[in-house]
């Protein structure tokens, strides 16, 4: 793991709260293929930062569990449609593009939401 993600991962929270439950964030050693998981019956997001190209990709991985967690707590999801990792794909593709190309927007969300 480079050092840019490690500097990151060391401001990372370890609790989000997602709806009425709070869920873990838990680091784990190695590889795996997803990179991110969240495990909606532990309220927990698994990371597995050695798989983190760099900070965006990290923060990308994040984001992308945690839109899994709103999904899940909205009632989005169906065991008969697939489309939930297409839906969550897009959307963390186009958030993350989104306040990397206007920081200036993101800056405002924040200071709106104080």
């Amino acid at each position: 793991m480079n050092e840019q993600v490690e500097a990151l991962l060391r401001t990372l929270p370890r609790k989000v709260k997602v709806g009425a439950y709070d869920w873990r964030i838990v680091l784990h050693d190695g590889d795996n293929e997803n990179c991110g998981f969240a495990e909606f019956e532990f309220h927990r997001i698994s990371l597995w930062p050695d798989t983190f190209i760099d900070p965006i990709h990290g923060t990308g991985v994040v984001l992308h569990e945690v839109l899994h967690a709103i999904y899940a707590n909205q009632g989005l999801e169906d065991p008969e449609d697939d489309v939930e990792e297409q839906v969550i794909n897009g959307f963390e593709q186009g958030l993350i593009a989104l306040f990397r190309d206007n920081p200036k927007l993101l800056t405002w969300i924040k200071r709106g939401l104080k």
